[in-house]
């Protein structure tokens, strides 16, 4: 399957759950009772192993190293469940079903393509402009479609690890990337093409994380 034959996305073997029951127990339950930080990171762990097989196969289509895009996907991973991102797109397509300037001038939620969806969380217009699709010309549908793709694993492993590479290459960065080169993709990936470049070597703590703890990732893939 090509990246933007979206329409056509299967569902994979499912990975480890999340649901509010999790957020409870990381949230509310203290370590000492086996909540907190350390059971989210337990999660985190048992997804990236689960989806090793998929992470090392879309880091090589894309020439990445595999533990970039592993810390990238451990990061993101957890947090709301993924039905809450369904639940606000529907809002907003429903605030933004028009007129145009209705749209323009009395909506009140973020326009539907700003819904991230996927365990490894991306915006919907960044999936769209990741496939080479002009996001402000797809319907609701087909905006429904990608989203339902994005919540496969595989398909969002791959969709990810794709952005990475776009990045890379947005700073013109060398196809075999130098640690400071993963500094730069995991920052541009949490703040975005606005930034400079020089703004981004600024303030590279996303892909710090991902370095200082690359010797985790590492274990976690090829453990």
């Amino acid at each position: 399957m090509s990246d933007n034959d979206f329409s056509v996305c299967q569902p994979m073997e499912s990975s480890p759950s999340w649901g509010l029951i999790d957020v409870f127990i990381w949230k509310v339950v203290s370590d000492k009772f086996g909540g907190g930080i350390g059971y989210i990171q337990k999660f985190k762990d048992a997804w990236v192993i689960h989806n090793k097989n998929a992470i090392r196969t879309a880091a090589e289509r894309y020439s990445l190293p595999v533990e970039l895009l592993a810390g990238v996907c451990w990061i993101e991973v957890g947090g709301d469940p993924n039905f809450i991102d369904r639940v606000a797109f529907e809002v907003r397509a429903f605030d933004w079903s028009g007129p145009a300037f209705v749209d323009r001038n009395f909506t009140i939620t973020n326009p539907p393509e700003k819904t991230s969806f996927g365990f490894v969380s991306m915006q919907l217009r960044t999936a769209a402009r990741t496939l080479g699709l002009d996001v402000a010309k797809m319907d609701m549908n087909q905006l429904r479609t990608l989203a339902n793709c994005l919540e496969k694993d595989v398909y969002n492993i791959n969709l990810v690890a794709h952005h990475l590479r776009q990045l890379a290459d947005y700073d013109k960065l060398p196809s075999a990337l130098s640690m400071e080169d993963v500094r730069i993709i995991g920052a541009r990936y949490n703040r975005g093409l606005i930034p400079t470049l020089e703004e981004i070597k600024r303030n590279t703590s996303y892909g710090d994380f991902i370095v200082n703890h690359w010797q985790r990732f590492s274990r976690l893939i090829w453990g």
